[in-house]
């Protein structure tokens, strides 16, 4: 592989990553809004069942089956992290 074809490679997975990273920033955002939704509603941070669907469903989308492992471990961080911002917004830190 030239340098130039690594590069460019390089370059594009750097565009992706700099779009998850916004999309990262935005999702959180999201998490701090429904965290006051649940509030209001008095509905816990964390939904077993709501998490599961969301594993299946969106695990479902990758098609190849051997990273299919890999991206539920991705997602159930990102929930994770998720579940940590909506309980922080609730006890008033980070607000």
């Amino acid at each position: 592989m030239e340098d130039k074809e690594l590069e460019a490679l390089r370059n594009s997975v750097r565009a992706i990553d700099k779009e998850m990273a916004a999309l990262f920033q935005k999702r959180l955002a999201l998490s701090k809004c429904i965290a006051q939704c649940k509030l209001k509603s008095e509905i816990p941070v964390f939904d077993a069942k709501r998490e599961e669907k969301n594993i299946e469903e969106l695990s479902g989308l990758i098609e190849n089956l051997s990273v299919r492992p890999d991206f539920v471990r991705w997602y159930q961080m990102l929930m994770d992290i998720s579940k940590k911002v909506q309980n922080q917004w609730i006890r008033g830190e980070n607000k």
